[in-house]
């Protein structure tokens, strides 16, 4: 892994086409700019480990009735904070 420190304005190369640069900082936040084209998928890793779990559990064989109900449970106990639909 390479650590690279920089400040605002500047920027960095990925290969010969992927420009990254530093556009503001705030607290522990960082925004930065990507510049690629449009061939090169942009992704962040949240959503990379989001769709391979998705992908997962597509995968997985159930039958309709545990999925029905799976799905009745949650419908009858929302997740904390959330109001019911009575």
């Amino acid at each position: 892994m390479l650590i690279l420190r920089r400040r605002m304005g500047q920027s960095f190369l990925i290969g010969e086409d992927v420009k990254i640069t530093i556009i503001a900082t705030k607290d522990k936040e960082v925004q930065i700019a990507i510049d690629a084209p449009k061939e090169v998928p942009v992704l962040r890793s949240e959503l990379i480990y989001a769709m391979s779990a998705n992908r997962d559990a597509a995968n997985e064989e159930s039958l309709p009735q545990e999925l029905l109900a799976a799905f009745s449970m949650l419908a009858k106990d929302p997740p904390h904070g959330e109001p019911s639909g009575n």
